[in-house]
């Protein structure tokens, strides 16, 4: 049997900054990459060195924002505070048994500090692009309401494909 759901595009995105969605000319967002800690076993028996993710433990999480022309704006993001941005999406799927369309919900929140803010590219006659670069102590994600992600760093919580790290927390005496 073939899938159900087939992928197809995000059809629109709203962010929101601080519970505000007054930020202009914003093109484009990149998410935090998920790479796990890792060590490698290089033990007795083993054919090879094995690099071993480690349960709970994740490398450092970035997030960027693009923005296709800025103006004022923008100045919500030239803060020392720490920030929230949620972005919320549609996407477009294709049903593979009615062969219709269907739209889910995409939905993302991060919270952190900035850590770098890209000078706009001034040329005449052309877009004033610039990036913020945040570095991340907190990211959720959803698609069609099902949690992909749940990670709060200061916390020591990590949510991931249904499973966490509740264990080893609860063993720390956290919960």
């Amino acid at each position: 049997m073939g899938k159900k759901n087939i992928p197809g595009a995000l059809v629109d995105a709203e962010t929101y900054i601080n519970g505000s969605n007054n930020l202009a000319g914003i093109s484009e967002a990149e998410l935090p990459k998920v790479e796990f800690a890792t060590v490698t076993s290089e033990q007795f028996g083993l054919t090879a060195e094995v690099e071993v993710p480690l349960v709970g433990h994740l490398k450092k999480m970035d997030f960027k924002l693009k923005i296709e022309h800025m103006n004022e704006t923008v100045g919500v993001l030239a803060t020392d505070d720490a920030i929230v941005v949620e972005l919320k999406g549609a996407s477009q799927e294709l049903d593979s048994e009615t062969h219709g369309r269907k739209i889910v919900g995409v939905y993302a929140v991060i919270k952190g500090l900035i850590k770098s803010y890209d000078g706009p590219k001034m040329k005449s006659g052309d877009k004033m692009e610039t990036s913020v670069e945040m570095s991340v102590t907190y990211y959720e994600l959803k698609v069609n309401g099902k949690q992909i992600y749940k990670i709060d760093v200061f916390n020591g919580i990590l949510e991931a494909g249904g499973k966490s790290n509740s264990e080893i927390r609860r063993f720390l005496g956290l919960i």
